[in-house]
């Protein structure tokens, strides 16, 4: 009986299923057309604006050097504060660092603005902005030598 079962697994697994489940995986998969559809970005109401961290090299360093327990606190504001501007942060941004100037002669220097972060958030107008950036990390005691800067952004038609 023992050799009956084993016939049988063997007839079983000879079979060639490949063609049937190919053609069905192909009636299935999406059209090439369906794949080219770009996503749109939706319309926003209201403003977007740049906002630009300022800061000292000296306060770099000074974050460089924080112990773990400080890095983890100042990343609790950010996390923090993040979640309650929510869905007006259009992105949250990233540190920079190396900033370089580029003059119409095609020279480089370094840039002496002491940027060294930015963001940019969606808001109603000054007012609501103003709400939205009250209680900043960047500017809730960090370092003293710290501000922001807010720059609007234009939208551009037929862009």
């Amino acid at each position: 009986m023992a050799k009956t079962k084993k016939k049988a697994a063997k007839k079983t697994a000879k079979k060639p299923v490949g063609k049937k489940i190919s053609k069905v995986a192909k009636k299935s998969a999406p059209k090439k057309s369906a794949q080219k559809k770009t996503k749109k970005t939706p319309k926003r109401s209201g403003k977007r604006f740049l906002i630009i961290y300022h800061a000292p090299p000296h306060a770099l360093a000074q974050t460089a050097n924080a112990s773990p327990e400080e890095m983890a606190a100042g990343m609790a504001m950010w996390k923090a504060w993040a979640k309650r501007v929510g869905s007006k942060l259009a992105d949250l941004g990233a540190p920079l660092v190396n900033g370089k100037r580029i003059q119409p002669n095609g020279s480089t220097g370094s840039s002496n603005r002491d940027v060294t972060g930015y963001s940019l958030i969606d808001a109603e107008d000054w007012a609501d902005l103003e709400d939205l950036l009250s209680g900043h990390p960047h500017i809730s005691g960090w370092h003293p030598e710290a501000t922001i800067e807010v720059h609007e952004t234009m939208l551009i038609p037929g862009m």
